[in-house]
């Protein structure tokens, strides 16, 4: 990084003073008034709430959200928790907690119980938390032909372009394009790994963070080395403590085996949803607002500090040495797809499943008997009772990072669909008048249950003026949700 980061030498002063803010908007070379800015943005830094918190997430609000709530004292935005939801938290000035089986788990030590797990190609067959234990799976492979020379940089990229492989983060993105065109730019170039996951029913990439952190710094270094960048930043999401001190352990082996061709750096997020959208992450990386930037100019051309920048989700990355070890052809025959499956299911988990497996196989397989609706993509998606829809990109439903929410008879889709409209309205980052304005207003239409198709339509037509996919698929879920209710 060319200078210091706010966000890292805030972090470093918490609980923030005066004089503290002023030291590291010094040290960061940022005005006082940016500095002071984003302390009042970012959460952490405002102070954050304490007590017994209720995880607000869809299966929690189609499990009777009122009666949890009694049991809190305030609520706090999904965790990648919903395969475990109903959860709650334990805020202390000095620690955070996650409640389970009966115990008060640290963050720094929670992770995702390992049997949500169902897969055999980018998911491990046990937690691959040592290096002799990626090694004995196959891993660096890949890695080690490549400074060998035995593959070129270039062959790295055709062999993705080969396999077809598609942006696993949402947006579903050739990441071929993105490779070749931060290729072919000036040096300096980085890459930053996507981890601020953040969508409501998504734990795909978390479970990858915290069980197969050696897979997925491979795959960050495979694409480094192929784009010529001179360093690798994983930007976490805050709350994934485990997740972090998993990572920095991992760098930690590899740089001591002489195995790390290039400096790779953890940065904790800004811990809010928008911090996902690929703009806003750089944003808050050089110390400012999570704040979408204005495109063109794209990330490839000018991202972090203006230098080409290759920003790609976990599960994106995880896929180029698995592609590299199989070869294209035979990883397109069953291009593996990781899915969140969670709600009225049997088996909530993370399944690996062939991209184009039908709705209502992949859910047969988690165990759901009877299905009214399931959210397909998280809140920037839709409910839908089509089973029969193949779960792949570009098709007629957004498939997003592959969240699937099922709901059985007698819950109440309106009271999952107003967790989803506050949930946008909190999120929302202000920046643009058509978001924030929208997202408010929707929440009131979904409180009082209007049905207006008129009113909807001119909501749909403010939050299509958004800058950013936030305010733009905010209103996704409230038309579908109609229009399942047309179809029943």
């Amino acid at each position: 990084m060319e200078k210091p980061s706010l966000l890292p030498l805030l972090d470093a002063r918490l609980p923030l003073t005066e004089a503290k803010v002023a030291e590291a908007a010094r040290l960061a070379g940022v005005p006082l008034a940016q500095a002071w800015g984003v302390v009042r943005y970012y959460p952490r830094y405002r102070g954050l709430p304490q007590g017994r918190l209720l995880v607000d997430d869809p299966v929690a609000r189609a499990r009777g959200f009122e009666a949890l709530l009694r049991e809190a004292e305030g609520t706090y935005p999904p965790l990648g928790l919903e395969a475990l939801a109903p959860v709650y938290l334990r805020f202390t000035p000095e620690e955070r907690y996650v409640e389970w089986q009966g115990q008060l788990v640290p963050f720094s030590e929670f992770r995702l119980p390992f049997a949500l797990g169902k897969g055999g190609r980018l998911l491990p067959p046990e937690p691959i938390l040592d290096l002799e234990g990626y090694r004995a799976l196959g891993g660096l492979e890949a890695l080690k032909r490549l400074g060998q020379g035995l593959l070129t940089p270039e062959g790295v990229v055709r062999a993705v372009e080969e396999a077809g492989l598609l942006g696993r983060g949402g947006a579903a993105f050739p990441t071929h394009l993105k490779l070749r065109a931060v290729a072919q730019g000036q040096p300096p170039k980085y890459v930053v790994v996507n981890a601020d996951e953040s969508e409501p029913g998504n734990f795909k990439d978390r479970f990858l963070l915290e069980h197969h952190p050696f897979l997925v710094l491979e795959g960050a270094l495979l694409a480094a080395l192929a784009v010529g960048a001179e360093r690798v930043y994983l930007y976490v999401r805050e709350e994934f403590q485990a997740a972090i001190l998993g990572l920095e352990a991992a760098i930690g082996e590899l740089r001591e085996a002489g195995l790390l061709p290039l400096p790779v750096e953890v940065f904790p997020s800004g811990g809010l949803y928008i911090c996902g959208e690929e703009t806003a992450l750089l944003e808050s990386m050089e110390g400012r607002r999570a704040e979408p930037r204005l495109k063109p100019p794209f990330p490839v051309e000018r991202g972090l500090w203006g230098r080409p920048t290759l920003v790609q989700n976990v599960e994106t990355l995880a896929n180029l040495p698995l592609i590299l070890r199989e070869g294209p052809a035979a990883w397109r025959q069953k291009e593996p797809k990781l899915f969140s499956i969670s709600g009225d299911v049997a088996e909530p988990g993370l399944y690996e499943l062939p991209l184009g497996t039908l709705l209502g196989e992949a859910l047969r397989r988690a165990g759901a008997a009877e299905v009214q609706a399931v959210l397909l993509g998280g809140a920037a998606g839709v409910f839908t009772r089509d089973l029969a829809f193949p779960l792949r990109y570009r098709e007629r439903l957004p498939l997003g990072a592959g969240a699937l929410v099922a709901f059985g008879p007698g819950v109440d889709l309106w009271e999952v669909l107003e967790g989803l409209a506050h949930f946008f309205r909190e999120e929302s980052c202000g920046k643009c008048f058509p978001c924030p304005l929208g997202t408010a207003v929707q929440l009131e239409m979904v409180r009082r249950r209007e049905r207006d198709p008129k009113l909807l339509a001119d909501l749909a037509a403010t939050l299509k003026g958004s800058l950013c996919g936030l305010g733009q698929s905010a209103h996704w879920a409230y038309q579908s949700l109609l229009e399942v209710e047309g179809a029943a």
